[in-house]
């Protein structure tokens, strides 16, 4: 609930409309989430002194394996506990043959993006993906790859679908391709 409030901005009648709660319920789950929160004190200064950032050489070969668009390589790179999900559609993608499955049904919409590597949560390293655009001049954006990783392969991508957290990051609304 914090993430389709804080992060994609949603009111809380869309969220209640999307989970099937009342906007009360929403709220008062907001509240309690918060305090949750608040009782908890992470700072992301705290989050991102901890080793746990992905190694540049991976991220490296994750970005020209999609780039290229090549699904076996892109998959090699997942750990055997390896998974996909993307806030905030209801979707979860678990194992190397369903991550192959999922970038073959994919192809069409994904072949041709370039990253724009930034930093979130106080410095954690994370890709800006551009994909071409429907008027077939330049690259536009598409979503924000977040990887965890795990024994030097990625473990989990979470690829936030939500345009306006580029202008958030300065990013520019289209780039060449």
């Amino acid at each position: 609930v914090l993430i389709l409030k804080d992060v994609f901005e949603w009111s809380s009648k869309q969220i209640a409309e999307t989970l099937a709660m009342s906007p009360a319920a929403v709220n008062s789950a907001l509240q309690r989430a918060r305090e949750t929160m608040d009782r908890a004190q992470l700072r992301s200064d705290e989050l991102s002194s901890m080793d746990v950032q992905p190694e540049q050489q991976l991220l490296s070969r994750y970005v020209e394996a999609f780039e290229q668009f090549d699904i076996a390589a892109l998959v090699a790179l997942f750990h055997e506990e390896g998974c996909m999900s993307m806030p905030p559609f209801e979707m979860w993608i678990r194992g190397k043959e369903d991550l192959s499955a999922f970038y073959s049904l994919t192809r069409w919409h994904c072949e041709g993006s370039r990253f724009v590597p930034i930093t979130v949560n106080g410095g954690y390293p994370a890709l800006a993906q551009y994909m071409p655009g429907k008027e077939g001049s330049g690259l536009v954006p598409w979503g924000i790859h977040v990887i965890e990783t795990k024994e030097n392969q990625i473990l989990h991508v979470q690829n936030f679908i939500h345009t306006p957290l580029f202008s958030r990051f300065g990013l520019p609304e289209r780039i060449d391709q």
